[in-house]
């Protein structure tokens, strides 16, 4: 009954394209031999917030040896899945689940049923924080910020918390969803900088700052064996509570109110981060048996580290015998991206930016190429070449040319 439980949270919403309904058989037992390690057999981080367009996002935590996967699902039971063997990417899964991917791309299935996902943020990676006059802005790898406002006439500062990501609509911008629906969008510029949409600049800090503070904080509270968890609404992420402070009146509200072991409330509470991981809750504001956290907003793959499969060319769509035919393109974080033409390797630099994407193409692999191959990788090329702006709906990407005719289709590819 629990599997169910957890199941139906990760998959209940998805619809359409967005989840694959299948007839297969769950996912076999773990192999006990280890998996093959490689560069792109290994996830993303060792921490990575997943983000699946169309259901509910999880966490995973990796083991340091890479041997074992911990899924935590808002409110929900953590899930201990061992790794198995993959014969690219990396794999993980019980009798019940299986979690595979490439990058930072994955599929998570569940009793047959699979929804694609990425990963959010850069995990891995440190944080980093931006400043300027009267605003200071701090991203963390999973995909999360906190920012800390002056106000003029107040003593106090406005902290603020949420969810930030690039979003890539003809060019790219670094958007920040808070508490209340608030959103800020900036540009990036030369040097690291951030511009926002009033003009305000922010620059890269030589080290970062948490902004610890005091934030009124909303989300999903639930006693567990080991502690509390509390499911923030606005970074999507669950937090262990800590010990101590405005703690047991928090756990006492939730006893008295909740109708069974298993069920999450909804709760307002003023707390610190005592670390990535905990809070610290101070004074418990209000309890809300009915209440909810808004749905978030619509989400889409992620641009740079994701695999996209072509799936038209000028509006044709291409069919084949081998998927392994069918050209692919990767972009990493430093302005390179990789491509197969379904029979060459092609690679070189790109540039994004407000003003678009353009691919400025270098070396490549000199196979002959049979038909139609020859004539799909000539038309791939060019249609690269020509490319002049992105814009990513989901799992899809579309590149068009300077004309705003659609150049490429793709798909983000998830195992």
């Amino acid at each position: 009954m629990m599997k169910g439980l957890v199941t139906l949270a990760l998959l209940s919403a998805v619809a359409g394209a967005a989840m694959a309904q299948t007839t297969a058989a769950p996912p076999a037992a773990p192999a006990p031999s280890a998996a093959p390690r490689g560069p792109e057999g290994q996830p993303p981080g060792p921490d990575v917030r997943y983000v699946c367009p169309g259901g509910s996002d999880f966490s995973a935590a990796f083991s340091q040896d890479g041997e074992l996967a911990t899924l935590t699902v808002p409110g929900q039971p953590e899930i201990e899945l061992t790794r198995q063997l993959s014969g690219s990417g990396f794999a993980y899964g019980d009798s019940y689940y299986e979690l595979r991917g490439r990058g930072r791309e994955a599929t998570l299935t569940a009793a047959g049923r699979s929804i694609r996902c990425h990963a959010a943020g850069r995990p891995g990676e440190p944080p980093r924080t931006f400043a300027g006059p009267g605003l200071t802005v701090t991203l963390f790898p999973d995909g999360t910020f906190r920012l800390r406002e002056r106000r003029d006439g107040s003593d106090e500062p406005l902290l603020d918390l949420g969810q930030w990501r690039q979003e890539v609509d003809g060019g790219v911008r670094l958007v920040l969803r808070g508490s209340g629906g608030s959103r800020r969008a900036f540009r990036q510029a030369d040097g690291g900088r951030l511009i926002a949409d009033n003009g305000a600049e922010l620059m890269p800090a030589a080290t970062a700052d948490k902004i610890d503070g005091r934030f009124r904080l909303e989300g999903l509270y639930r006693d567990a064996q080991d502690g509390g968890l509390f499911a923030e609404c606005f970074t999507g992420r669950t937090f262990a509570v800590a010990a101590g402070g405005a703690e047991p009146d928090l756990e006492r509200a939730w006893a008295n109110a909740a109708p069974s072991r298993e069920a999450q409330l909804f709760f307002q509470v003023v707390g610190r981060f005592a670390n990535d991981n905990e809070i610290e809750v101070e004074r418990v504001v209000a309890l809300k048996p009915n209440g909810t956290c808004p749905p978030p907003p619509p989400r889409s793959a992620a641009l740079r580290g994701t695999e996209w499969r072509v799936l038209e060319m000028d509006g044709q769509r291409l069919t084949f015998d081998d998927w392994r035919r069918r050209p692919t393109l990767t972009l990493d974080d430093d302005g390179k991206f990789t491509a197969s033409t379904g029979c060459n390797r092609l690679g070189g630099d790109y540039a994004l930016d407000p003003n678009g994407l353009r691919f400025i193409a270098g070396p490549a692999t000199l196979m002959a190429c049979p038909p139609p191959a020859d004539a799909i990788e000539r038309r791939f090329i060019d249609a690269l070449g020509a490319v002049k702006s992105a814009q990513i709906a989901a799992t899809t990407l579309d590149l068009k040319d300077a004309s705003g005719k659609l150049r490429l289709r793709l798909e983000a590819r998830g195992r």
